[in-house]
């Protein structure tokens, strides 16, 4: 008999690990000897377990994939790596290429394609999704033959709106959100990754009256030359004729002021009479602060025909205040875009195919708070071990209600679901986040730590998104949910 390939996954979402662990555990012949939650303990890991596949993230705190790819594979070349990741951009794309990866999977193509992928690269073979595959083939383009014609083949992929899953919620009150606020200047849309920010947009504008262009960034669009082709390209991709003079501008060695550049931008846009909207993706990627500058005096002028919709995991810096002042601003943020029991409801049954009980969909709903990628990884998990059950992972046989029923039996007990926290946190965040339950402030948790105030507020940045919370009483609740905390 073949002895067993091992896998060892590197994110640092912990149920992301989870959902990833059942995917592979099924296929006889794999399994996942190990999980690190960034690219220092994924290194070590590497090290102590020496596994035939590494599955890595991309974008995690402390060490990412790329520079924990180079490193893994600089000690065990034998190893073979496949990047798993939710970017894909140019950019991340030729980093984990270089870096030495074997494979790159989009992780919304995980449930379909991750033992595939596995098993490709097991034969001593690559992988690439199929929305990755035109950016390698822009690449080798790019090296034969560096004309303006390959700036288009590049760029096509950020400039076409994600194609909508089979299984779609239609979430019908956001939607009336959206389009209530076409009138405005700006609309955005803020929360973490997984909060199906792009599908729902996606999913509206796929019936909006208004037309619409679309331009997904990633970290190459953090320079304000490269920021306006695109935005140009997008613009004139939905209006051949627009723009004349700025394009003309972008050709110096030099660009011009950045308020002589948003002026432009504003009078060519004028020209436009027919209303449409430009929604940019991954807004969070610009840093830049030119670009907010720009696109804050653009913001700062009267309405024009463009309505600009900002997709995002993180505030903008832009006149926000002034724009709510002015209520020229339409927002939707975590709490908006959170499933309900509703979302839900409509989510079960058009994965299990049938009608789902309220208590069923707030019991699943109260394992996720409301995130979509969890619960979609927990459909996958229950689809796997259960044989297509609607039971709840984390829950016994008999806790749920069947389908149609009343609810859960008083008398029962959830299994304790409860994490470590090292599956989920350093160990300076665990102490900090020890030190706010103690309700210390910044100043204080760091002279209790001998640390500086910016270094503890960049802590409590990384443990915000891990446990996917808005503020410290947040952070609280949902580690005392994980158990991370004992509620006393």
């Amino acid at each position: 008999m073949n002895r067993e390939s091992t896998i060892l996954l590197v994110d640092d979402h912990p149920m992301m690990r989870k959902g990833l662990r059942v995917l592979i555990e099924q296929e006889e012949g794999l399994r996942v000897v190990g999980e690190a939650g960034d690219g220092h303990e994924g290194i070590d890991q590497v090290r102590q377990l020496q596994p035939d596949v590494v599955v890595m993230d991309i974008n995690m705190p402390n060490l990412n994939g790329i520079d924990a790819t180079r490193q893994i594979l600089k000690e065990s070349p034998k190893t073979r790596v496949l990047a798993l990741s939710i970017n894909s951009g140019k950019h991340f794309v030729e980093e984990m290429i270089e870096a030495g990866a074997s494979g790159y999977l989009l992780k919304l193509s995980a449930p379909e394609e991750l033992i595939l992928a596995i098993n490709a690269l097991l034969q001593g073979k690559g992988y690439l999704s199929a929305d990755i595959t035109e950016t390698v083939l822009s690449r080798l383009r790019e090296g034969r033959n560096a004309d303006t014609s390959t700036l288009s083949d590049s760029l096509a992929t950020k400039l076409y709106r994600p194609r909508l899953a089979t299984e779609v919620v239609h979430r019908p009150k956001l939607i009336q959100q959206l389009e209530s606020g076409v009138d405005k200047k700006l609309t955005l849309l803020v929360a973490p990754t997984g909060y199906g920010k792009s599908t729902l947009v996606s999913d509206w504008l796929n019936h909006c009256a208004v037309q619409s262009a679309w331009l997904a960034l990633d970290s190459e669009d953090n320079d304000l030359r490269q920021f306006l082709k695109n935005l140009i390209a997008a613009i004139q991709h939905l209006n051949p004729g627009a723009f004349e003079q700025l394009p003309l501008m972008m050709q110096s060695a030099t660009l011009p002021p950045v308020l002589v550049l948003a002026s432009e931008l504003i009078v060519e846009i004028e020209k436009l009479t027919e209303p449409f909207i430009l929604a940019i993706d991954n807004f969070h990627e610009i840093k830049n602060k030119l670009i907010h500058d720009l696109l804050s005096h653009f913001l700062s002028a009267p309405k024009s025909s463009m309505h600009l919709l900002l997709i995002t995991r993180q505030s903008p810096f832009l006149p926000l205040d002034v724009l709510r002042s002015g209520n020229d601003i339409s927002e939707l943020r975590v709490q908006d875009l959170s499933f309900s029991e509703q979302d839900t409801a409509a989510l079960l049954g058009q994965a299990f195919d049938q009608t789902v009980a309220d208590e069923t969909a707030k019991a699943w709903l109260g394992q996720t708070d409301g995130w979509v990628s969890a619960l979609v990884l927990m459909i996958e998990k229950a689809k796997a071990t259960d044989g297509g059950s609607l039971q709840t992972p984390g829950f016994r046989g008999g806790d749920l209600p069947p389908v149609g029923t009343n609810g859960p039996d008083p008398d029962s007990s959830a299994t304790d679901n409860s994490v470590t926290w090292r599956e989920i946190l350093t160990n300076r965040e665990y102490e900090i986040l020890l030190l706010l339950e103690e309700r210390l402030r910044d100043k204080e948790i760091a002279d209790r730590l001998g640390i500086s105030p910016e270094t503890v507020r960049s802590h409590l940045k990384n443990l915000y998104s891990k446990l996917h919370a808005n503020d410290r009483r947040d952070a609280i609740v949902k580690a005392t949910r994980l158990g991370l905390l004992v509620n006393t």
